[in-house]
């Protein structure tokens, strides 16, 4: 994943220069030709000489990469994406201990058979938060383990990613990994500098 290529690009009956960039849940295209496709949007791909080709539900794109980059294109499109638990680093050997009930079913499925009943079992820790309050009363029980932030989405949000992160930095801890967690919620991993730990755990 995260892979990234310029070329010239067909789209929509448009074309142009544009830079293509591959991540585990989303191809984004730059530049001349724009677009934004989820990757369970796209129904099929392949190569053709220069050629990468990608069939999406609106369409095929098209973008002259040259041999060598296009095979690597399709190699990489063939990986199959990271699944939200690997994203989040969660298994049933690295618990997640979770300070709030979690209500997303992508988030639930990710979470199946990999949460530790006690703090001292855990990996890490993870919440979903909607309001300031509910950070606050977390902040002082963290400890030193990573900690997952998970916020909504959209303007509307009750609680934004911007204000976990400015939170977050006053406290000691720094932004380490983001990743998108459902259609919903964006997640946000926080470590404790090596500074702050004393003042966290006082």
């Amino acid at each position: 994943m995260g892979r990234e290529a310029t070329g010239h690009v067909r789209y929509l009956g448009q074309s142009g220069a544009a830079k293509l960039l591959l991540e585990s849940d989303v191809l984004i295209v730059r530049g001349e030709i724009k677009a934004r496709i989820a990757r369970a949007e796209i129904t099929g791909f392949g190569m053709l000489d220069e050629e990468v080709w990608i069939d999406t539900f609106k369409g095929r794109i098209v973008a002259t990469l040259g041999a060598k980059e296009a095979a690597l294109w399709v190699r990489a499109m063939a990986k199959p994406p990271p699944s939200l638990a690997d994203k989040l680093g969660i298994s049933a050997a690295k618990r997640v201990y979770l300070w709030s009930a979690v209500q997303d079913p992508d988030l639930q499925f990710a979470l199946k058979g990999s949460t530790a009943a006690m703090l001292e079992g855990a990996a890490m820790t993870l919440s979903v938060l909607d309001a300031a309050a509910d950070l606050e009363t977390i902040i002082p029980r963290l400890g030193s383990l990573p900690f997952w932030g998970i916020t909504r989405k959209g303007k509307d949000s009750p609680y934004s990613e911007n204000s976990l992160r400015t939170e977050m930095r006053a406290h000691g801890w720094i932004d380490t990994k983001s990743c998108a967690v459902s259609a919903t919620l964006s997640g946000t991993r926080y470590s404790l500098t090596s500074g702050a730990t004393s003042r966290n755990q006082s």
